[in-house]
């Protein structure tokens, strides 16, 4: 009994999030505080009529996007003087857009992520378990991130009601982080590898991949690696002068071309690497359309962990880079410390 509530409660929890990441993409809610003469919401709201405190809907984060990017082309109009174009408000303004398409970003991510997740935990795939570890880490951010504007917005509308809806709210955030915590965790042992293998060959194929890759390792010579080493240096400076330094320019000069030339290449991939799964992870007991399902999840996986591995990468290499900088650091103060001629760093 015990074990079923559980599972009902993963079936359901996807579905929350799929309706978080949509409103956050249509529809905001939004706490107006007409005591508040600090903000012109609080004054006026188009409609000529005084406003009256309390929770109100307003356009989400596409509709913000759009917003931004009409402001921004009325304010780079040609035909206005150059000094009615101020560079400072431009720039502003494009550090804003940026925000805004990275949230939208996240959260259509956030969305694709939650149907995923639970296509893997009802067809039970041997990812189920990565997957929604993934989803309650996003689902725990954002219940941290929401007490504190519950807390707020409660503060800022100096009536007691409020309290009987502030209070409660609370509550079933502190729970919902809570919940996450403990699903994280616990999400593992839902089902027994024999209850979870659909496509799980592809496990299979990878670690023997692997595997086959070491003994090739094993059995290679200095001179076959020193040649492997120059033929990747020769490779990858072609690559950069016939690809990348095209691309780049391509990017600085048509950025909404060079959007869709990289919009269309993902797509391609993603295809060719989802029927690659299929061919090789199909599982007999589903029809196509499940398989094609599964498929897709498997794919958000792969690209989960690439994302995972070029995020370690980065954090690895700033925290080296940090390191040598306070090394440096207290290099040169050990320096000035022992000759005292030294008066700055730039006499070195």
């Amino acid at each position: 009994m015990k074990s079923r509530i559980k599972l009902t409660i993963t079936y359901i929890i996807p579905f929350v999030l799929l309706l978080v990441s949509g409103f956050q993409l249509f529809l905001q809610p939004t706490f107006l505080n007409t005591n508040d003469t600090s903000t012109m919401e609080a004054l006026l709201d188009g409609t000529a009529r005084e406003p009256i405190s309390g929770f109100y809907f307003q356009g989400g984060a596409i509709s913000q996007m759009l917003l931004t990017e009409k402001i921004l082309k009325e304010i780079e109009d040609p035909s206005l003087p150059n000094d009615s174009q101020p560079e400072e408000i431009k720039n502003r303004l494009g550090r804003v857009l940026l925000g805004q398409r990275l949230q939208i970003f996240f959260y259509v991510f956030l969305a694709v992520l939650s149907l995923t997740s639970f296509l893997s935990l009802y067809f039970r795939a041997f990812f189920y378990a990565f997957l929604n570890r993934i989803l309650y880490f996003f689902g725990f951010i954002h219940g941290l991130f929401s007490m504190p504007n519950i807390a707020l917005a409660g503060a800022s509308s100096g009536r007691t009601e409020d309290l009987f809806w502030v209070i409660p709210s609370l509550f079933l955030a502190f729970a919902w982080i809570i919940g996450m915590v403990y699903l994280m965790f616990s999400i593992g042992k839902l089902f027994s590898k024999d209850e979870s293998d659909r496509f799980y060959s592809l496990k299979n194929l990878r670690e023997d991949e692997s595997e086959f890759r070491s003994e090739n390792n094993r059995s290679n010579s200095f001179a076959t690696a020193l040649l492997h080493f120059l033929g990747i240096v020769a490779l990858g400076t072609l690559i950069g002068n016939i690809v990348y330094i095209p691309l780049f320019v391509l990017q600085k000069n048509y950025s909404e071309p060079f959007g869709i030339l990289i919009a269309g290449a993902v797509l391609a991939v993603s295809a060719f690497y989802i029927r690659n799964y299929l061919k090789f992870g199909r599982s007999p007991e589903l029809s196509t359309y499940q398989n094609l399902a599964l498929g897709i999840s498997y794919l958000q996986v792969r690209f989960i962990r690439i994302a995972l591995m070029i995020t370690l990468v980065l954090v690895l290499v700033v925290v080296f880079i940090l390191f040598l900088f306070n090394l440096l650091t207290i290099n040169f103060g050990i320096l000035e410390s022992l000759f005292p001629s030294i008066d700055s760093r730039q006499n070195l």
